[in-house]
């Protein structure tokens, strides 16, 4: 009787689930933002910072109830509610018209599902600063680099954003006075530039007015130098300095006679000499030489050269 009754005890056990220990709640607190950044931008302060995805326990953070900018200052102090939204990026603006002139510290901090605030971020110090001008009047055209930025403004230093047809803005360079050379360009693709005053990191206009611009080119090489013409072995040999355009093609060789008009005599060639053997012998010839780039634009011609052929 006393086996049949264990046997009954260990039959019931097997067929009842495992109950494990007993775990508390989680209280859903969010991790703690690490990377809090704010910079002046026009009259507004933006902030930017990353909400971890976890919880302090470990867990995914699957929302959040609000997120929190704290303010603090000897003329402020203040919490501002920011709209919450999913863990990831955060961006944010806040007008800081009455707190120019003010030396602040800003922490930002999420507040749980159930209503458990995080740490308080990394500290972000600046001084409020008279918002910087809009860089005015932008100009956008071609140059033989590329593209020619000219502006009015009087801030110590600017930064210039670039975007291709169906791209978003990319800075592409700065400059501490208001123009600026992109020599980053491809011919005949359209550009739209914007240009924003700075001052240090965290001290910015907005952003400028859009120029726009397709650059061509419609500038030719450089004009050839150093022409110069001797007598040879049955030839008039001409040589000049080569050009170091990146574009460059070749050059035309023309050559008169006596008062006529000039004609072309070769080219493209590639070399900067030529060697004219279709000459008599005591007759005097005159030269002059052109260079071409790819895309056919031809440069003036040198100052010409005279030879008496041999």
């Amino acid at each position: 009787m006393k086996f049949a009754f264990v046997v009954l005890i260990a039959s019931f056990g097997a067929g009842c689930g495992y109950i494990g220990d007993v775990r508390p709640p989680t209280l859903d607190i969010p991790v703690r933002v690490v990377d809090l950044r704010a910079a002046e931008f026009g009259d507004k302060i933006a902030v930017e910072f990353t909400l971890p995805p976890l919880t302090m326990e470990g867990m995914a953070l699957r929302n959040v109830r609000a997120v929190e900018l704290r303010v603090s200052g000897a003329g402020a102090d203040r919490t501002i509610q920011i709209a919450p939204k999913d863990p990831g990026p955060f961006a944010s603006d806040t007008p800081m018209a009455d707190l120019v002139g003010q030396h602040i510290i800003l922490a930002v901090r999420a507040i749980g599902p159930k209503g458990k605030a995080s740490d308080w971020s990394n500290l972000v110090i600046m001084d409020v600063q008279p918002p910087l001008a809009v860089p005015e009047n932008v100009v956008a055209a071609n140059s033989p680099a590329g593209v020619r930025l000219a502006w009015k403004g009087s801030a110590p230093h600017y930064r210039i954003f670039r975007a291709s047809p169906g791209g978003t803005p990319q800075r592409v360079g700065e400059s501490d006075v208001p123009e600026y050379e992109d020599a980053s360009v491809a011919m005949g693709v359209t550009y739209r530039y914007r240009v924003q005053a700075a001052n240090g990191d965290q001290h910015q206009s907005e952003v400028s007015a859009e120029a726009i611009v397709t650059p061509e080119d419609v500038f030719p090489p450089a004009v050839p130098v150093e022409l110069s013409g001797v007598q040879g072995v049955g030839a008039i040999e001409l040589v000049w300095q080569r050009n170091t355009e990146e574009d460059f093609a070749g050059y035309n060789v023309f050559r008169a006679t006596a008062g006529g008009e000039f004609e072309k005599i070769a080219g493209p060639i590639d070399a900067p000499a030529y060697s004219d053997r279709a000459v008599e012998a005591g007759k005097t010839y005159r030269y002059t030489v052109s260079a071409l780039d790819r895309t056919g634009n031809e440069s003036a011609r040198t100052a010409p050269v005279e030879v008496i052929a041999p």
